[in-house]
């Protein structure tokens, strides 16, 4: 395979891709729930899809619109289909940003704006691979197919709708996470702990507590209402606030971090409950979630850390906390490893928390998601990494989910490269132009090797 002249028409592509992705970010395609027939994630949303399939159009591509869900893109019409998973919805730009969100900025070889990494910069750099390797020449055994949704960030529901109206890829990957290749991602447990819990459970009341927005997110605060002193409110550790009336709140300062990495956060409400235990409140309730739970990230005082050597351990974040003086409840979010039982896990809990009279409910899940090291897909993925960076490839696995989970023989694949700074969802979200180019060559060199009726040497 001539992978020279792959690499050659990416980058005679550059400045043209550059224009595409300017225009793909132009448009705030926050992804909105509204029902409406041709619209179902809102305008911006339609508008981000019409304008990504007319480029492809123009490019001389095949397209299909599925009711504004999501849209695809094909090249050749092979046996099967190698399929390429994006998403054009974004989340809200949010605040904090010096660079304007939806200008595609240019600065010290960067293009800033929301969706640059996360995923339009990936869409367009997939979109153009296929260009090249059409461009160049390459025989098709397979055909490929560039699936775009427009619900990635708020539930998936454009795969699901995707699936059901069309027949999905064969194989495939997303460029929506990171190099070289995550073959595994782990299982989702939501898990709800509640109790009836009397302000009076313990010698010192508690009137009101609060943390978190998501349960995928460890909480950087949480406070509490409680009836006491200051003096003994200052027992706690925590910082203090007199409310007047025998009224004092205790505010817990953590960490914030995502509820897949809970070992890089530290759990304010763990230390929230730390500290109303040092003052006796809540009674057995609070110690005993404190004693369960409290900061740890692996669930091994809950009787679930279970590990395994291809997807590693399983991670537990109490992530939302609500009590309004007569009803506690606390939401946990669990990733798991491929050996993990979900069934054994919730009896598990059920058994520790038992004593405390906390119940245990399953809210949502879903199981792990793995694609064999040894699979095809997984080897000349990596082989395509290896022969463009130099580097070497190997897979891995996440705590996060990718659109991977909702296809067959589909595992994520860049764009983020290792031990680069992952800007997705942050202000001044950026891809780093050559490293954004190497992607495209990869992802080139990946569709050759996949669909290509000329074998790749091993």
């Amino acid at each position: 395979m001539d992978f020279a002249k792959l690499d050659a028409m990416v980058e005679q592509s550059r400045e043209e891709m550059i224009r595409t992705l300017r225009g793909w970010i132009a448009i705030p395609s926050v992804s909105v729930q509204t029902g409406e027939a041709g619209a179902p994630f809102g305008a911006e949303c339609r508008r981000a899809l019409d304008l990504a399939l007319e480029d492809a159009k123009a490019m001389g591509f095949s397209v299909r619109d599925f009711d504004g869900y999501a849209g695809d893109i094909t090249l050749g019409a092979g046996e099967k289909t190698l399929g390429m998973l994006c998403h054009l919805d974004v989340v809200p730009a949010g605040d904090g940003w010096t660079k304007q969100p939806f200008a595609g900025e240019i600065a010290e070889g960067k293009i800033y704006g929301r969706g640059t990494m996360d995923d339009k910069g990936p869409a367009v750099a997939a979109l153009y691979a296929m260009k090249a390797v059409r461009d160049a020449g390459f025989a098709l055994k397979d055909s490929v197919r560039l699936i775009l949704g427009c619900d990635e960030e708020t539930g998936m529901s454009d795969m699901r709708y995707y699936s059901a109206h069309t027949q999905a890829p064969d194989y495939g990957f997303s460029p929506d996470a990171e190099y070289p290749v995550i073959n595994i991602e782990k299982g989702g447990l939501g898990v709800l702990l509640t109790q009836e819990l009397p302000s009076e459970a313990g010698r010192v009341p508690i009137y009101e507590m609060n943390a978190g927005v998501r349960p995928n997110v460890v909480p950087g605060i949480a406070w509490a209402i409680v009836g006491t002193s200051v003096e003994e409110a200052e027992k706690s550790g925590l910082a203090v606030e007199d409310l007047g009336n025998g009224r004092v709140k205790l505010t817990a300062q953590g960490v914030s971090a995502h509820a897949s990495t809970p070992q890089l956060g530290v759990n304010a409400i763990g230390l929230l409950f730390a500290g109303l235990v040092q003052i006796g409140a809540g009674g057995e309730t609070i110690r005993a979630l404190s004693e369960c739970i409290g900061l740890e990230g692996d669930g091994k005082s809950l009787g679930i850390a279970i590990e395994d050597e291809e997807s590693g351990k399983l991670t537990c974040n109490m992530g939302i906390l609500r009590y309004d003086g007569r009803f506690l409840s606390v939401q946990l979010d669990i990733r798991y490893p491929i050996s993990a039982d979900e069934e054994k896990m919730l009896g598990q809990m059920a058994m520790k928390l038992s004593g405390a009279r906390i119940g245990v409910t399953r809210l949502s899940g879903h199981g792990p998601h793995h694609v064999p090291k040894e699979h095809r897909l997984v080897r000349e993925l990596i082989a395509a990494y290896s022969e463009v960076t130099g580097q070497e490839g190997y897979a891995f696995a996440i705590g996060g989910g990718t659109y991977s989970r909702m296809m067959p023989n589909t595992v994520a694949f860049g764009i983020n490269f290792p031990g680069d700074v992952d800007t997705c969802h942050m202000p001044d979200e950026y891809v780093d132009l050559d490293k954004w180019i190497l992607s495209a060559k990869i992802m080139a060199h990946a569709i050759a090797r996949l669909a290509g009726a000329e074998q790749a040497d091993e």
